[in-house]
């Protein structure tokens, strides 16, 4: 076996000569290797003038019988090419041992016929032969015929490894370059037509077929990223549709090609909706008062301070108001603790359902609670809401043994002032005043 097609010395020399002079030698490394088993002859030489350009070339007359553990470069090879006559020779043996070893089991072979095939050589695509080519053949078209069964070989070997990641419970899909997948694992409910069994995604792109454009936008624009720099990334979702809601972590990384180009994108999908939900609850247990369920004093703190910077406030006018539980000790130490915990979780209840959504409603000490009202237009606006919050407190509390007033203090943003601490500064003190004055009554900041 050899790399030429007559064995010698000076043909390898020859050989050597050709390459240097037809490719380089990084792209002769990348060409795809093609195994002539053709006897030594005019139809070798012929076959090997026509390709050796294009495609990397061993010339042999028969298989070794140690093929399996022959060198690794064997190990590369993309299609055959077999000389009928010879194989008819040898009783069609090389026919047989064409179709054995690993090497050859997934790959094309061509025969190779002298004028029109014979019935013999026909029988030979039944058995598994990839095409017949009649010699002599014009150089493009044997160029072409060959590149066609090395491209559908490829293709049989992609969709095998199709059918293999579909039996995974993630999603692997594949990108080009322009974004468009080449094919993907699973199709996920939500995209449009993925319950149509005769649909594809192959060729298509994310604004195309998915339903939230918002999420199609944010994968295009991680894709360009991606193909821009060659870093990898990784994102999670929420996706919303059909009546589910799943959240689904994205692992991207780049394809290259062998020239060390980016030619595409690989990545993983897989649905975390479990452990991010467990983590949301996480998170929602560090910030809501487990007995009111209402945001508690840090997170109160916090949304508030979001809200009075620069860059969030998309309103003019707010107000902080500051609440007290009236007489909470004596409910306390009369009813018991579990008395008390009922009154401050009716509070709650009402608090929530007297205020707005876009409100911060949060408790913030034992008997205390803290409402900010955005874009509230005025000081009477604000004072109006404190007061019908205090008359739905006497509302819930009328039938009750437990008795409940509210005292509420009442700062303006921004003539109060525009930072959290001043407004907070402001609150309390109008507090102050309005429990010394008469309980259950609210009373405005004034600097008096």
């Amino acid at each position: 076996m050899g790399n030429h097609p007559a064995n010698g010395t000076a043909f390898r020399q020859k050989s050597r000569h050709c390459a240097r002079k037809n490719e380089t030698g990084r792209e002769r490394r990348f060409m795809k290797t093609i195994m002539l088993l053709i006897p030594q002859g005019k139809t070798r030489d012929l076959i090997y003038s026509q390709l050796s350009a294009v495609y990397r070339l061993i010339c042999c007359d028969r298989l070794p019988a140690d093929w399996t553990s022959s060198p690794s470069d064997c190990q590369d090879i993309k299609a055959a090419l077999v000389d009928m006559e010879h194989a008819r020779d040898q009783g069609l043996t090389l026919l047989e041992q064409t179709k054995d070893p690993a090497p050859f089991s997934a790959l094309p072979i061509l025969g190779l016929t002298s004028g029109d095939p014979r019935d013999e050589d026909i029988a030979c695509v039944e058995r598994g032969f990839f095409d017949l080519i009649s010699l002599p053949c014009p150089r493009e078209l044997l160029l072409k015929r060959v590149g066609n069964a090395i491209q559908t070989a490829d293709s049989i070997a992609f969709d095998d490894m199709e059918r293999m990641f579909k039996q995974l419970p993630s999603n692997i899909f594949l990108k080009d370059a322009e974004g468009r997948y080449v094919f993907a694992a699973q199709y996920w409910h939500h995209l449009y037509h993925a319950d149509d069994p005769n649909w594809s995604i192959r060729g298509k792109t994310d604004m195309e077929i998915r339903k939230d454009k918002e999420n199609a936008k944010k994968a295009m624009e991680s894709d360009l990223e991606i193909l821009r720099t060659g870093k990898g990334t990784s994102y999670i979702i929420q996706e919303k549709g059909d009546g589910v809601s799943e959240y689904l972590e994205l692992i991207k990384r780049p394809v290259y090609d062998k020239n060390g180009r980016i030619n595409g994108i690989i990545a993983l999908i897989n649905n975390v909706t479990d452990q991010q939900l467990l983590r949301q609850d996480l998170e929602k247990r560090t910030q809501l008062d487990p007995l009111t369920e209402l945001l508690n004093k840090r997170s109160t703190e916090n949304h508030i301070r979001m809200l009075l910077e620069p860059a969030e406030k998309d309103w003019a006018y707010g107000a902080l108001l500051m609440i007290d539980v009236d007489d909470f000790k004596h409910t306390n130490d009369t009813m018991g603790h579990a008395a008390g915990d009922s009154v401050l979780a009716e509070i709650a209840r009402v608090i929530r359902t007297s205020f707005r959504f876009l409100d911060v409603t949060g408790r913030v000490g034992g008997d205390e609670f803290m409402v900010f009202l955005r874009d509230i237009p005025n000081a009477e606006a604000a004072r109006h809401s404190a007061e019908r919050f205090q008359k739905r407190i006497a509302e819930a509390f009328k039938s009750s043994e437990a008795k409940a007033t509210l005292s509420i203090g009442i700062a303006m943003y921004p003539q109060h002032g525009v930072t959290f601490d001043a407004l907070y500064q402001a609150a309390d003190q109008a507090l102050y005043k309005a429990k010394n004055h008469r309980k259950g009554t609210c009373r405005l900041y004034s600097e008096e």
